[in-house]
């Protein structure tokens, strides 16, 4: 089934003003291997919110923004009291044009929403950047638009500093990009074999090897039996029967490789400020959006500390 975009961008023409934008709730949020949602946690906020707002269905779902089977019951069972069909949980057109009514947001958590908005700071130069945020704790992303734009034909390397846990892009020697990355831990907790591991990144100077833009991990995923969940973690550690089980690759989009033995940079939505990774840089999606449309096989990478 086909499904239009953004429940909010439909919605856009009754001039309500909202926080997020729904880009893609479907069903891949719960009937995929994954069992993961694409979508922005406030996204999912919002429609839990409106979930909740129909008194006629009586719903009490947690607004946590985590897409699971509470929330898709609660779109199943806000389907049928609205006569919408199929009644499967897609977020298809009908079912977006009957949330309309419980779509508006509260005046003052707008309002709250606009005074944080406003807050956002903006910097003239990395300078002032670098003397106002704290690189080590902060999430925040510079970035230079003209440099930005000059990248594509310029002189330019990307350097990771795992004691900050940032990535710089450089062009023609000037940071044009400063953002927040997650490295490879040093102690690595792994689940299934209840053994810290040394997974930290290798620092040297590398060049960027490979570019994928959806590329899915042939070592780390899930393993699934009859539709479960059976392993998480490295396969090669599996210790189960492979007859009739299924592997899935985790989804490594906007992969830049680096290393033969599989480390690299992609996007990833467990960015934090300390090194957690099995080797490989996270970073923010719209970070590594970026970074992938500026950089090129043979761009050199370096990994300091």
């Amino acid at each position: 089934m086909k499904l239009l975009h953004s429940i909010f961008g439909i919605l856009a023409i009754s001039g309500v003003v909202y926080a997020g934008d729904i880009t893609h709730i479907k069903d891949i949020c719960d009937t995929t291997a994954t069992q993961e949602c694409p979508n922005n946690p406030q996204d999912i906020k919002m429609l839990q919110a409106m979930l909740n707002a129909d008194k006629s269905i009586k719903s009490h779902i947690k607004v946590d923004g985590k897409w699971g089977k509470e929330t898709k019951k609660a779109v199943v069972k806000f389907q049928k009291v609205h006569h919408i069909s199929p009644t499967e949980g897609y977020i298809g057109y009908k079912t977006k044009r009957a949330l309309k009514k419980y779509a508006k947001l509260d005046k003052q958590k707008q309002k709250k929403h606009d005074v944080q908005k406003s807050k956002i700071k903006y910097y003239n130069c990395y300078a002032d950047f670098k003397r106002n945020v704290n690189l080590k704790r902060s999430y925040a992303v510079f970035k230079d638009k003209k440099l930005l734009s000059k990248a594509k034909r310029a002189r330019k390397k990307l350097v990771v500093d795992v004691s900050e846990q940032r990535v710089r892009l450089l062009v023609n020697g000037k940071v044009a990009l400063d953002a927040p990355c997650t490295t490879g831990a040093r102690h690595k907790f792994e689940p299934n074999t209840k053994i810290y591991r040394d997974k930290h990144t290798p620092l040297g100077t590398y060049k960027i090897r490979e570019k994928i833009a959806n590329k899915h991990s042939t070592i780390f995923g899930d393993i699934y039996k009859n539709g479960r969940r059976v392993y998480h973690g490295d396969r090669r550690k599996y210790r189960g029967s492979w007859r009739g089980v299924r592997f899935v690759g985790a989804s490594l989009k906007h992969w830049m490789r680096l290393t033969s033995s599989g480390i690299g940079l992609h996007a990833s939505k467990y960015v934090k400020r300390y090194p957690g990774t099995n080797g490989c840089i996270r970073l923010p999606y719209n970070v590594a959006h970026t970074l992938f449309a500026k950089v090129d096989r043979g761009t050199v990478v370096k990994v300091v500390r």
